[in-house]
């Protein structure tokens, strides 16, 4: 599946926006991914603060790369395995993707529009893929 030229646009402007927030959203993230499931925090260490760096360093990897998920499949390939590795299961990805549009829904309130909501839904759905395709091979 790929996105729509509009798609790529609403995600990159979009993003920006949600980097201007003053909580930085990782940190909005993670509380709310441990809060709503209570089965990832054995999956994380007791300081957030390096994995929060990271999930912002990959999201806007994501970003910055939007029109060619496809192109980023050995970046995800690695990452997926890594998060075999971490215990993370297939079923796991749509709660973290759930809690991910819930994120940016909050920081952009009104602004996330649903087409906004269809075009990350869209980026997850596709990045989300990739890496159980990866990770999972045999289910």
């Amino acid at each position: 599946m790929s996105l729509t030229a509009d798609q790529v646009r609403l995600v990159t402007e979009s993003y920006v926006l949600i980097g201007r927030s003053p909580r930085p959203y990782s940190e909005l993230f993670y509380h709310r991914l441990l809060l709503d499931h209570p089965f990832a925090r054995a999956l994380f260490p007791d300081d957030l603060r390096h994995q929060a760096f990271v999930f912002e360093k990959t999201i806007a990897i994501l970003v910055r790369e939007v029109g060619n998920i496809a192109g980023l499949r050995p970046t995800l390939a690695d990452l997926a395995r890594k998060h075999v590795g971490y215990g993370v299961k297939p079923y796991q990805y749509d709660a973290v993707g759930a809690v991910l549009i819930a994120t940016f829904s909050e920081i952009l309130g009104s602004r996330f529009t649903p087409e906004i909501r269809e075009a990350w839904e869209a980026v997850y759905a596709e990045t989300a893929g990739v890496m159980i395709a990866e990770a999972y091979p045999d289910d």
